[in-house]
């Protein structure tokens, strides 16, 4: 029995000794991986750790919105949920081609998954792996709520994608104020490259894309309208299950911008415009704010959100009419008879002369031996004062004035003092005109100034060319007896509305007697019987105008721009007013049928634009109120300026008023940015 036991004492102790040895070995196992771990690897794993267990987030800002002068919404933000992958937890071992593949598949599997298009191809996936990669790749947007829950339901299937909302813009009004408020597009910290700065990079490891204005008011108010971002600290699993969200910092919306556009007038003025090319401003002529800024045709806002495909933008660009473009601003052209108040007050500053000395139009004036024609050929029928020739709009006593004191140095200076030849310091691009001299032809053409430029620039020709915001400076300025003021779209913190303090760039030395004269003869453009603004006539106010058709040759086609600039009222002026058709009849047709209806929307209450306006081309209408064309026989074939140098000799052509109505094309501004 001693030996029994002795054996089995003996097994006992070969199995604690085995044993021990196997939990000797196990725990030397548990010792090399942990050392592995927290010793050798640690670098590795806490990386790891970092990427599949926290986001950082940073959470942009919503937008603050853009309001009219009465704080109508013109402007606004709507939540749009979107499917966003994050490039950098989808990393594949190998190529970055390995990784393009995955998320491909990725996206593929979403699309039938949630019955929705793919917005992303392959080729928008290697360009934001090359450019934003540390931002997550928005693959879905707009997405319904039958969608996102249905996501959120199956999250774990789709590791590395999560839901994200972000704002996008809507727009109350439509198209209208398209070209004022301007587009947004996708903003990345770190400005236009799209890549994050080294603070944010360090801050964040993933960037959501913020809103950032591209033109118009959207742009050059981004600052005040992008307000300030957050953070948020979100705990995932490998398979990027959300456990718990934490908010580091809630984002600063931005400020709410209002502007100085009235959307009654705006629609009206929009209206009025129809199907032509063309714009409308309307300005307070005592504190410079722009009521209206209207350019027709427009583009649809909504094009732009969340994102603007690119059959649309080439469309857009491809089309002729070139909605993008705001003729408003940015539109350059001859402004044609309109100019005419600023010759006279002008001469009468400088030039000595008579206002009341009468003046007997024959229906031509001889230039360099060439006659300049008149819209009456065969002359007014009586004879005219200047208020008489500003009303009727004869162009042969208006160029025998500017010959009389010559274009340089007191003409072209005050119409400089003015405004013409320099962009207006307003909140959107707007372009600087042609405002000639000798100098700048001599640079331009190697040739001096003749007496042909200076009878073409003292109808509005020729070379002279501006926007119709730069006419409405000017307009304002005769108005409210020389002070010329800067236009304006904003409107700052506790300005009220036509109350706000006016910023004269400069005042006119001009004397109310001369005023009273030019006033006068815009007064009779509108209320005479032989005025050749009387189509503007309204009851309601007095209104004072000036009529413009500005002739130019176009592939061997005569085509004019119309124009009518006012102001009203007439006693006590309070807002200037300018109408520009392109491609139209006369000024005092479809210029001053709009003008009309633009001062309807001011001073008839509870006035509703009426259907579109009917023009016409009836040889009796054209008789009456052309009176302000320059009658052009051998007219300039190019509308460009650059074919001046084979084409225009303004000395030796008779008619020689032609000039560059498209120059628009060479100062398109913020078009396409």
């Amino acid at each position: 029995m001693s030996n029994l036991a002795e054996k089995a004492a003996a097994a006992a102790g070969w199995r604690l000794l085995w044993l021990g040895l196997l939990m000797a070995l196990g725990m030397g196992y548990l010792v090399f991986v942990l050392y592995g771990i927290q010793i050798r690897d640690t670098r590795t794993y806490a990386s790891a750790q970092e990427m599949h267990t926290f986001r950082r987030v940073r959470l942009p800002a919503t937008r603050g919105r853009i309001l009219d002068c009465r704080g109508r919404v013109v402007a606004d933000n709507r939540p749009s949920f979107c499917i966003s992958l994050y490039i950098e937890e989808m990393r594949e071992p190998g190529p970055w081609s390995n990784t393009v593949n995955r998320v491909d598949g990725m996206i593929d599997k979403l699309s039938q998954f949630l019955d929705s298009p793919r917005i992303v191809d392959r080729d928008g996936i290697w360009a934001h792996i090359y450019r934003r990669r540390a931002i997550p790749l928005v693959a879905f947007d707009g997405l319904c709520d039958r969608a996102v829950a249905r996501f959120s339901e199956n999250a774990g299937k789709f590791p590395g994608a999560d839901i994200s909302v972000r704002a996008e813009r809507v727009y109350p009004y439509g198209d209208s104020a398209c070209h004022v408020i301007g587009y947004v597009g996708k903003g990345q910290p770190g400005g236009e490259t799209g890549e994050p700065d080294g603070e944010e990079e360090e801050d964040f490891d993933f960037l959501l894309p913020d809103l950032a204005g591209r033109s118009g008011v959207e742009k050059s108010c981004d600052k005040e309208l992008a307000g300030m971002c957050g953070g948020e600290l979100i705990q995932i699993n490998v398979v990027g299950y959300k456990h718990k969200s934490v908010i580091g910092q809630e984002p600063v919306p931005g400020k709410d911008v209002r502007l100085t556009l009235d959307m009654r007038i705006q629609n009206a003025a929009e209206a009025a415009l129809g199907n032509e090319r063309g714009a409308v401003v309307v300005m307070n002529c005592r504190t410079g704010e722009l009521l209206a800024l209207a350019s027709a045709p427009r583009y649809d806002l909504s094009l732009f959100t969340p994102s603007l495909h690119a059959s649309d933008w080439k469309a857009l660009l491809d089309n002729p009419n070139r909605p993008l473009y705001s003729r408003a601003a940015a539109g350059v052209y001859p402004p044609g008879s309109v100019f005419k108040p600023v010759v006279a007050m002008s001469v009468l500053s400088h030039g000595g002369v008579d206002p009341h000395q009468l003046y007997d139009c024959t229906g031509f004036v001889m230039v360099g031996g060439r006659r300049i024609r008149c819209a009456h050929r065969h002359g007014h029928g009586h004879p005219l004062d200047m208020a008489g020739a500003l009303a009727e709009s004869c162009n042969p006593y208006f160029i025998e004035l500017a010959r009389g004191i010559g274009w340089e140095p007191y003409i072209r200076a005050d119409a400089e003092a003015l405004g013409l030849g320099a962009a207006p310091e307003v909140e959107i691009f707007a372009a600087a005109g042609v405002l000639p001299s000798e100098e700048w032809k001599r640079r331009r053409f190697g040739e001096g100034w003749r007496g042909g430029d200076t009878a073409n620039v003292a109808i509005g020709q020729g070379f002279l060319a501006a926007t119709p915001l730069q006419v409405a400076v000017f307009t304002s300025a005769i108005a409210n007896g020389g002070n010329v003021l800067r236009p304006r779209l904003v409107l700052h913190d506790g300005e009220t509305p036509g109350a706000a303090a006016a910023n004269v760039i400069r005042h006119m030395n001009w004397k109310s007697g001369d005023l009273k004269i030019v006033h006068k003869g815009m007064f009779d453009a509108v209320n005479t019987a032989s005025g050749t603004g009387r189509r503007a006539y309204i009851p309601e106010v007095s209104v004072a105008g000036k009529t413009g058709t500005a002739e130019y040759m176009d592939g061997g086609e005569k085509k004019k721009n119309a124009w009518m600039i006012a102001f009203a009222p007439y006693e006590d002026p309070e807002y200037a007013f300018v109408t520009m058709v392109e491609d139209s009849d006369a000024g005092g047709m479809s210029a001053a049928l709009v003008l009309k209806e633009v001062l309807k929307s001011v001073y008839v209450p509870d006035y509703a634009p009426g259907p579109e306006l009917k023009h016409t081309d009836a040889e009796e209408d054209f008789a009456a109120f052309s009176g302000d064309a320059d009658v052009m026989e051998d007219a300039p074939e190019s509308p460009r300026f650059d074919a001046y140098v084979e084409n225009m000799d303004a000395s030796e052509e008779e008619g020689a008023g032609g000039t560059d109505a498209d120059v628009a094309d060479a100062v398109e501004g913020d078009v396409g940015e």
